[in-house]
Parts: C-alpha cells; structure tokens; sequence
C-alpha cells in the first residue's frame, strides 16, 4: 500500500487543486483531489449534474510498473489512458477512447509550464500516423 500511496501523492501534488480549463474560449472548472483513503485521485470537470460533465479516476498500478486515468464522460464516452509518469514536466497518456460509435487512439501530453498552469497537447493517431489535433490549457485557482 505505501506504494500505491507514494505514487498517487505524486500525481495529487503535481495536479492538486482547483483548475480553469481553457478549451475553445471557454473556461471549465476541474477540481482534482485525493479521493477517500487516497488510493485514487479523483478528477472531476464541467456540471457534475449534468451530461456536459464527467469523472476520471487516476492512480498507479505497480504490478504494471503504469499509471492508468480512466475517464468517465457522462454524456456515455469513455477513455481509459496509461503513463509511465512523468518525464521531466511532462505526463504522456497514451490509451482508446470511445466517442460514441467512434474509436479513437492516441495521446494526450499534460506540461506543468508554471506551477499554476497545465499546457495539454491532444494527438491522434490513425493508420500508423499521429497529428496534433489539438491544445488547451489550465490555470489553477486554488491549492
């Protein structure tokens, strides 16, 4: 368990706190925080009484030596991400999302550029082929 704990502090104190989202010209709130017992941490955006918002999950698996963010959109999409942590300020998640009847593959690269700002970088990949298909950035707002 104190592997488990160690590491997903690690993600909790790089990401902890309340966040703005700044997709598209609009901000969305995101709260990222330890859930119960602190085995995961909860990431938490948008309405959470509604389908515009979602839930994910992040925590460490050490048999798998691998984080895992499995994301929960309540709109029914789905995506379940794998990292191997960080490498210097930047966490890779690589994994298959699901959009409805679409499935998409690739990676989504979070970089600490502050320590109160995360730059995000979204790649598809399609054929063998990945290209950026999008950014956005979070301010956070509170600790």
């Amino acid at each position: 368990m104190g592997i488990l704990f160690a590491a997903v502090s690690l993600f909790a104190q790089a990401f902890g706190g309340t966040w703005t989202c700044h997709t598209q010209g609009a901000g969305v709130p995101w709260v990222i925080a330890p859930a119960p017992a602190a085995a995961w941490t909860t990431v938490r955006w948008a309405n959470q009484t509604n389908a515009y918002g979602g839930i994910a999950y992040v925590g460490y698996v050490a048999p798998n030596k691998q984080w895992v963010y499995e994301d929960f959109h309540y709109d029914g999409s789905y995506a379940i991400n794998t990292s191997p942590g960080p490498r210097g300020s930047t966490w890779t998640w690589s994994g298959t999302y699901y959009l409805g009847q679409r499935t998409m593959h690739g990676k989504v690269l979070w970089k600490r550029t502050s320590a109160d700002r995360i730059d995000r970088t979204f790649i598809v990949t399609a054929g063998g082929v990945s290209t950026p298909s999008g950014r956005d950035y979070c301010t956070r707002t509170t600790r």
